[in-house]
């Protein structure tokens, strides 16, 4: 049997284990917090006028009529907005920013969310598992895994939800490979979070031909020929339908989570910034400030002039500047027109050095070195706040919410991501 049929077997499960639930719980908390949060922005509200349709179904997320495939590219694209979404290790990507818009896009509002959770459990798996054949090569060649992983773990996702065949879900999973396309160029682009829509709209079309009573034909052995084409070869593939759930991805090397919208590779840095600051160490002191990574450590960093707060999140001299300079970063800054002009002149100070050592996918390892008339002063950080060893407590991981609802809305929501018996419809009434 090849790798693909492997696959679909497995992704017939529903996982009934109490702690993925809980981080597939978590995951959902956060994602709604940042699509509400990015319903808000000119650029969403746009994007969804664009592609909203008469007609069509309410997407219950934006109040929006749109079908299917439009609601989660609709979805996906308010989600990854920001930069504010959860981070998997092993995939190298954003998962609730595809996985949860696809599923939100399909599952009719009856649905019980706990379907949903188990689904999105089962796409984070298969994310998981499809980032440790191809990562970090694939990443390092330029591809946005959100995009190209994403939009398959998505469409393993819909499958599992929908009970789909072995054979539908192989069906599936190759229409799904024909779709999965994104590039990290795009970094600091309004094409980023737009990657993450398509992914999302491209899982729904690969779902609902799938289902089709055409019994639309597509090669059965599609993971193992898609690999090979990105240049990987078959041993890469050979363990994708082994060992699910054990322990699961979603929980190992599992999820990461924001305090600010801003890629997740300056996290260690903007931490390692913020404790130099608590030292005592202020921007007017520094002669240079040294930021040393792994090799590669900084892929997707990759605006260290940036122009405009869009392009300020993929920026760690950006993120370092400003914690030194006011003590933290300010979250609206990017979003702002234009970058302070200051820190276009200050700039220059920074360096950036690629001679850590290379660590596990697990660890964001970043050394800041400050020179400053006094001395040299360092500090390392290796697992920062949000990353799975160092979770966000529930009340930080409810902030986002709290940003645009009431305290007794949130504590509602809460409460019926915990219920086992609660359907999706709840939670829309709650949010609209």
């Amino acid at each position: 049997m090849n790798e693909t049929r492997l696959v679909a077997k497995q992704l017939q499960q529903k996982s009934e284990d109490s702690r993925l639930i809980k981080e597939a719980r978590r995951a959902l908390i956060d994602y709604l917090g940042c699509v509400l949060q990015a319903r808000k922005e000119p650029k969403v509200q746009e994007f969804g006028r664009l592609w909203q349709q008469e007609g069509g179904k309410v997407n219950s997320l934006l109040g929006l009529h749109a079908t299917p495939e439009r609601a989660a590219l609709i979805n996906g694209f308010a989600a990854h907005y920001l930069d504010f979404d959860d981070v998997q290790a092993n995939f190298r990507g954003h998962p609730s920013a595809v996985i949860y818009s696809a599923l939100l896009a399909i599952a009719p509002p009856s649905s019980q969310v706990r379907q949903v959770l188990q689904a999105f459990i089962a796409g984070v798996e298969l994310a998981g598992k499809l980032g440790l054949a191809l990562n970090p090569d694939h990443t390092v060649q330029g591809w946005h895994s959100t995009a190209t992983i994403g939009t398959i773990a998505a469409t393993g996702a819909l499958c599992n939800l929908a009970n789909a065949s072995v054979d539908q879900t192989t069906r599936a999973l190759s229409f799904a490979t024909s779709q999965a396309s994104g590039m990290s160029f795009q970094n600091g682009t309004d094409a980023k979070p737009l990657q993450a829509g398509l992914a999302a709209r491209n899982a729904v079309t690969a779902f609902i031909l799938s289902q089709s009573r055409g019994s639309f034909t597509a090669n059965e052995d599609s993971l193992q020929f898609w690999g090979a084409t990105l240049g990987f070869n078959e041993t890469s593939f050979s363990l994708l339908g082994n060992d699910w759930y054990q322990p699961g991805q979603i929980n190992k090397p599992g999820l990461w989570f924001k305090v600010h919208p801003f890629c997740s590779a300056a996290l260690s840095g903007y931490e390692a910034a913020k404790m130099l600051w608590n030292k005592g160490v202020r921007w007017s002191d520094c002669v240079q400030v040294v930021v040393h990574y792994p090799p590669n450590g900084d892929r997707a960093l990759n605006q260290q002039w940036p122009q405009i707060g869009q392009e300020s999140k993929f920026s760690i001299e950006f993120i370092i500047w400003q914690v030194l300079k006011f003590g933290d970063v300010k979250d609206a800054d990017f979003t702002a027109r234009f970058v302070d002009s200051q820190f276009k002149i200050d700039v220059a100070k920074i360096v950036r050095k690629h001679d850590l050592a290379t660590t596990s996918a697990t660890k964001r390892p970043t050394l800041v070195e400050t020179v400053t008339r006094r001395g040299i002063v360092k500090q390392l950080v290796v697992m920062p706040l949000g990353s799975p060893n160092r979770p966000l407590s529930s009340e930080k991981l409810q902030e986002k919410l709290l940003m645009v609802l009431p305290k007794e809305k949130v504590a509602a929501l809460v409460d019926l991501i915990v219920k086992k018996e609660a359907v999706l419809q709840e939670i829309y009434w709650l949010i609209q």
